[in-house]
């Protein structure tokens, strides 16, 4: 789960570069790279120890949920379906979905071990400029979207830095813990 943590980090980053090299079609495939790895990034959150874990699940579902309608939209971008503003107008109310979620399970859990206060914190900063990016988006300021955007990108790649290294330290689910059918007894 933490190399596709990792790699969400530095699909982000590439389309970045992309965008200020002036290659959109570069952009594009790397945003789609984004979101498939991000979805590894939202599901991985919902490991956090929250303090209010039905309201943490039920915003989990939903960010969960977000990506893959993220990652749907960037597809038909690539495809050339969706494009100028209609693409900010539909791939911005997921962002802000995923935005919440990251928000709820930094906000809910903050400073819970082993994810810290750190990687809250900066989960915090990071759900908030997406936030910007999807309010700047609606209410149609591009140059404000771009500043978002880019402390969207540098918050992002931090906290996956920083997420990535806790989950990787995770204990792995150890299978045969899990009761299977043979188990069963009469």
């Amino acid at each position: 789960m933490s190399v596709f943590i990792y790699l969400s980090a530095i699909a982000l980053m590439a389309a970045v570069a992309s965008q200020l090299l002036g290659w959109p079609d570069g952009r594009s495939w790397f945003l789609l790279a984004w979101a498939v790895f991000m979805l590894a990034t939202v599901i991985a959150l919902l490991a956090h120890p929250m303090r209010a874990p039905a309201w943490g699940l039920f915003v989990g579902f939903w960010g969960v949920l977000a990506t893959v309608v993220l990652i749907v939209l960037q597809a038909l971008a690539v495809a050339g379906v969706i494009t100028g503003e209609a693409y900010g107008q539909w791939t911005a109310p997921p962002l802000a979905v995923v935005a919440i979620w990251i928000l709820v399970g930094s906000a809910t859990g903050f400073g819970a071990e082993p994810f810290g206060a750190l990687v809250d914190a900066l989960g915090l900063v990071t759900g908030l400029a997406l936030v910007g990016i999807s309010i700047a988006t609606w209410a149609g300021l591009p140059e404000l979207t771009r500043v978002a955007g880019l402390a969207a990108a540098i918050a992002y790649v931090l906290w996956a830095v920083f997420l990535g290294r806790v989950v990787w330290s995770l204990p792995p689910i150890v299978r045969s813990s899990v009761p299977t059918l043979a188990h069963r007894t009469g």
